[in-house]
């Protein structure tokens, strides 16, 4: 906390001389105007934005004259159509690192003449058929869009919307091509699996038969003992007439 609160200062330094000074207890410090101060915390304003410093940071604090106080006098001294002296407020607040206050006073000229071509380009505005606007207005105005920060035209847009939608469409057919794939590799291996399933069942279904016996044929058996013959039946007698 320290060590980020004096490397803030030593940044701001230079353009806040002869400001008040909140030296700090681990080196460096902040300067600016102090705007408020409690038992707890000091806050500075330093032109850019405000730092609070923990009370507990301090070492001492040093008043002085900054240019803020500098900028809040000159602005109070200033009529509100005096376009003149808020261009010079404004040129002398930004030499001076003073971006928000510097803003301001070019928008108190703009009030008093919203045409004024120096308040409008120090603001980063631009004339467009006769007319000051802002950058984004002009962009709007010449048929551009914003597209993911950029301006750019509908044309450009619709064309990065349709090569986005067509990568998405190439997408989702290697997706599926993959799919199927792993499918056609998922039936092979199943089929290889019920081939190997039934040989084991055949091997197991002739384990102790002789190997002829696969084949529907076997020996002859021959009887040991004698041969009777059946009987055959007795021929009628036929007696002469």
């Amino acid at each position: 906390m320290r060590a980020s609160i004096a490397l803030l200062a030593a940044v701001l330094l230079p353009a806040l001389a002869a400001a008040d000074e909140v030296l700090l207890k681990g080196g460096g410090k902040v300067s600016g105007r102090i705007v408020s101060r409690s038992e707890a915390k000091i806050e500075v304003d330093v032109g850019a934005g405000r730092i609070t410093v923990p009370a507990s940071s301090v070492l001492r604090i040093e008043e002085g004259r900054s240019p803020l106080h500098e900028y809040e006098e000159r602005a109070g001294r200033l009529a509100a159509a005096d376009v003149e002296g808020w261009l010079a407020l404004g040129e002398w607040a930004s030499a001076r690192g003073l971006g928000t206050q510097a803003r301001e006073a070019y928008n108190r000229a703009l009030a008093a003449s919203p045409g004024d071509p120096r308040a409008n380009a120090a603001l980063g505005n631009v004339q467009m058929d006769g007319r000051w606007m802002s950058e984004d207005e002009s962009y709007r105005a010449r048929g551009y869009v914003q597209h993911e920060g950029e301006w750019i035209t509908t044309a450009e847009r619709d064309a990065i919307e349709r090569e986005r939608a067509a990568e998405a469409e190439r997408d989702r057919e290697r997706r599926a091509a993959d799919s199927r794939v792993r499918e056609a590799e998922a039936r092979a291996e199943e089929a290889e699996a019920r081939a190997k399933e039934a040989e084991a069942k055949a091997e197991e279904s002739s384990d102790g038969l002789p190997l002829w016996y696969a084949w529907g044929g076997g020996p002859t058996y021959w009887p040991s003992g004698p041969v009777v013959a059946p009987p055959r039946p007795s021929q009628p007698i036929v007696r002469p007439r």
